[in-house]
């Protein structure tokens, strides 16, 4: 437990996390959708991400499955800990 004297940082880590996850899809929008419809800009990385058709999906497609894995190993814990 928390005495008074101590700080309670949850909310700091709540508007922390809000902020990582905006970020985090605004990145990938960019990445996956907007990109494709930018004009050519000249610059290296802008343009490596336009013609990009393999790793803009796999970050993405692989949150999807670590969520997915994730969720598996804990019930198999949580049934594990209860039997």
């Amino acid at each position: 437990r928390l005495s008074n004297l101590e700080p309670d940082s949850t909310q700091f880590w709540g508007y922390v996390l809000l902020i990582a996850t905006y970020v985090l899809f605004v990145l990938f929008m960019y990445a996956i959708v907007v990109s494709k419809l930018m004009p050519y800009t000249g610059n290296k990385y802008l343009d490596w991400i336009k013609e990009d058709t393999y790793y803009c999906l796999l970050i993405p497609v692989t949150w999807f499955v670590s969520v997915y894995a994730v969720f598996w190993n804990w019930m198999g814990m949580k049934f594990f800990r209860h039997n």
